[in-house]
């Protein structure tokens, strides 16, 4: 995958293990979001990489629809508040849904681009593994001095 200076996408490819991203493929259920389920690590990520997010969504033109989506009820549902708490509770939920969105994207394009669309849980584990198992020995290399 190329690099990207977008640093809301190195935030998510950090975050989220090839099990994961493959999981969010194929369900989009909330707790499969798994490192972004309070709404204070949603609103802090969203704080963090705003700029990031919208110019993201806005660039892509699969995600865009859903974002315009999102967008337009969160505009219609703020006419409808009765009070300050309402209005915060759904600012709050349209916040989630632009964090839900992105990371979506991103995790269809970290699985586009490591050849994951196809496989098979199980191959994404043995995936995730080998990784992992990679890791671990450069990892022990660097503590034992580069010995062989």
């Amino acid at each position: 995958m190329q690099d990207y200076t977008n640093d809301a996408v190195k935030a998510i490819m950090a975050d989220y293990t090839p099990i994961q991203v493959k999981t969010l493929l194929h369900n989009h259920d909330e707790k499969n979001f798994v490192h972004h389920q309070t709404t204070e690590q949603i609103v802090d990520f969203y704080a963090e990489h705003n700029e990031d997010i919208h110019h993201w969504l806005l660039d892509d033109n699969h995600a865009y629809e859903y974002y315009a989506t999102a967008m337009n009820a969160y505009n219609k549902a703020q006419q409808l508040c009765k009070c300050e708490h309402e209005r915060f509770e759904v600012q709050n939920e349209y916040l989630k849904d632009v964090v839900y969105i992105f990371i979506a994207t991103i995790c269809y394009d970290l699985a586009a681009s490591h050849d994951m669309l196809d496989m098979s849980m199980d191959e994404v584990e043995n995936y995730q593994l080998a990784k992992e198992l990679q890791h671990a020995k450069t990892k022990l290399t660097v503590i034992d001095g580069g010995k062989k």
